[in-house]
């Protein structure tokens, strides 16, 4: 029988990067990684969120430095994702051409004007745009997954790169619609009636809470229909474009392809399940776009390491901008800076307006916007 030191040191090979990576692949263990630490950082957040509201007896929620658990721990830990992102594209060597400059200008105007619509929509209060902005930010996160897939080196053979783009593409499509089908196919049960009526909804002013679609009052096979009609539509859609990509790639069947690709797909509908577990747990989908920045924080160190300079770097940005270490410090000093940052806005200046559009919960979704729309800068 073997004795506790045995079994621990099985359990730490078993967790070790290199097992988990050769059991499951990079691309997936590090999905899986992402997973774990996106929970255990909204874990943390809840316990100060308890300690704070339970034992400080600190209230009401608006005063609070965590006014809600994964809501906080997003902010926290994306802001300063959002401005090594900026930084790095902006120092890059491929971002050195008048082309390349002239991208992010223009993408950086086209999130300014993003930001305007949405405050004159009604901005975060507008629950109906708001939702809109975290469908936006899914295309985001989906492409990146794609890339992860590709950059890591596991992708099955790829012959014609554009094709698999626009595969890519069709897929990112099809798991969004998805996920509004899920959303939008019971509405004709009348469950969404009372919030279309909101004055903080956009679509108060054009009644459709009055309709009978969505009052509820529609006979049951109609409203039967009304649920597995675009059900349908979106499986077919499916069918279509693995059909389709499958002859384009050379496989026999979908089946073969799916299989050749299993990892993308892996990680491209583990998206959706992170965001379904999200909702499930904390009734908010914040904890995706928490997600994403760990994942992003995990490959980004795991090709630091990968590709280590052959040469120490001189100076501290190139040593932040080409190594793990660097990374890690100035990700993590920047998250704890922050952190800082708004315990002290939070207790000691009373919220001022002054800091409110860099620590406000209300201000994020500007930021995400921004970072969204220059992200499609051409890599």
């Amino acid at each position: 029988m073997s004795n506790g030191t045995d079994s621990a040191a099985v359990l730490a090979a078993t967790l070790s990067d290199r097992s988990l990576n050769a059991r499951l692949g990079v691309t997936r263990a590090n999905f899986l990684r992402a997973a774990f630490w996106t929970a255990l950082i909204v874990f943390v957040f809840w316990c100060g969120y308890q300690i704070e509201r339970n034992v400080l007896h600190r209230g009401p929620a608006n005063i609070r430095y965590i006014r809600e658990a994964s809501e906080a721990a997003m902010r926290y830990i994306t802001i300063p994702h959002i401005v090594i992102g900026f930084l790095f594209l902006v120092s890059s060597k491929n971002n050195r051409s008048t082309r390349q400059r002239l991208w992010t200008v223009g993408l950086l105007a086209a999130g300014a004007g993003l930001c305007v619509l949405y405050r004159l929509g009604g901005g975060p209060t507008d629950v109906v745009l708001s939702a809109g902005v975290y469908f936006y930010f899914l295309v985001h996160e989906l492409r990146d997954e794609a890339m992860f897939y590709t950059v890591l080196g596991e992708a099955a053979p790829i012959p014609d790169k554009a094709a698999f783009r626009r595969f890519v593409r069709a897929m990112i499509a099809l798991i969004i619609v998805s996920l509004a089908v899920v959303v939008i196919a019971p509405a004709s049960f009348g469950i969404y009636a009372e919030k279309l009526r909101a004055k903080a909804t956009g679509l108060a002013s054009l009644q459709l809470a009055e309709t009978a679609w969505l009052q509820g009052s529609l006979p049951l096979p109609v409203k039967i229909a009304c649920c597995v009609l675009p059900i349908a539509a979106v499986a077919a859609g499916y069918a279509v474009v693995l059909r389709k990509y499958a002859r384009v790639f050379g496989y026999a069947d979908v089946k073969s392809f799916a299989e050749a690709h299993a990892k993308l797909f892996f990680v491209m509908f583990g998206v959706a399940a992170v965001l379904g577990m999200a909702l499930l747990l904390t009734q908010r989908a914040y904890s995706l776009i928490l997600f994403h920045v760990v994942a992003w924080y995990i490959f980004a160190s795991y090709q630091f390491t990968r590709y280590a300079p052959k040469e120490k770097p001189t100076g501290l940005w190139t040593w932040m901008r080409t190594t793990t270490a660097g990374f890690r410090t100035l990700h993590i000093g920047m998250a704890a800076a922050l952190m800082i940052l708004g315990l002290v806005w939070t207790l000691g200046m009373n919220q001022h307006a002054a800091l409110a559009w860099l620590l406000a919960p209300e201000s994020f979704l500007y930021w995400t916007l921004m970072h969204i729309t220059v992200s499609f800068v051409p890599r």
